[in-house]
């Protein structure tokens, strides 16, 4: 029985490096996977894009949905949607969660995968961690009215690992292997001309993660994975979890 994964990342690149081997290797496996980001990062996240002559906003935010959509697509995610949210900083409010709240009702994924609890650095990934902790809470009220059934609260929500790992206090509670999955990722981090230095850092991490999960889950034969902190207890975990 086909499963529903659903990926909220802060800016556009957010979803490849930190959890693109995992979105392929569950989207082959015949599974949903929504991939949802809320802004483009044209502010804070593209500096590279920044030193070409002529850069503009509107003409930068186009390039990075360019590179979004296409790296999702490498990926084998079956939906992606952006909602062109300001970045640095990321907002807030009742509008966004009750809409985030919205959108988990409509796709009712079986878990969701989102930033991690601090990021020490980039408090945009803070906010989205908090907005989807909210719209959790209020996808499952039955008195929050959209109109939808109200989500169960079976789902279960996977944290990030944030791009300075030790400094942002980040535990991996899971480690998925994604070392058949790891040529599917190097395409489309390829595709991110905007952040290129960002290719090398998150290979390191996925071969760093995935000798741990070698040696320390008993994962014989990983050499790259992914990681992730736990949200709360699974009470079951489909095939997430290898």
């Amino acid at each position: 029985m086909a499963e529903k994964m659903m990926v909220v990342a802060a800016h556009m690149g957010d979803f490849v490096w930190r959890c693109g081997g995992s979105i392929a290797k569950y989207a082959q496996e015949g599974n949903e996977v929504l991939v949802l980001v809320l802004s483009s990062g044209i502010r804070g996240e593209a500096n590279d894009y920044w030193k070409q002559p002529g850069a503009n906003r509107e003409d930068g935010i186009a390039q990075r949905l360019a590179e979004g959509r296409k790296a999702a697509q490498i990926l084998g995610a079956s939906d992606f949607r952006f909602w062109d949210l300001p970045d640095y900083p990321m907002p807030s409010g009742v509008e966004i969660v009750e809409k985030l709240a919205h959108q988990i009702r409509e796709f009712r994924p079986d878990f969701v995968v989102t930033h991690d609890l601090h990021d020490t650095y980039n408090p945009d990934h803070d906010t989205v961690r908090q907005l989807v902790r909210q719209a959790y809470a209020t996808a499952f009220g039955a008195g929050f009215q959209d109109g939808l059934p109200v989500a169960p609260r079976r789902m279960t929500l996977f944290g990030f690992e944030p791009h300075n790992t030790e400094l942002c206090g980040f535990c991996p509670g899971l480690y998925v292997d994604i070392t058949e999955h790891i040529e599917t990722k190097q395409a489309a981090m390829r595709v991110f001309s905007s952040q290129p230095a960002m290719f090398a850092a998150y290979m390191r991490k996925a071969e760093i993660r995935g000798s741990e999960a070698a040696a320390r889950c008993g994962r014989t034969g990983c050499q790259y994975a992914e990681a992730f902190s736990l949200g709360g207890p699974i009470g079951f975990t489909g095939r997430f979890v290898w």
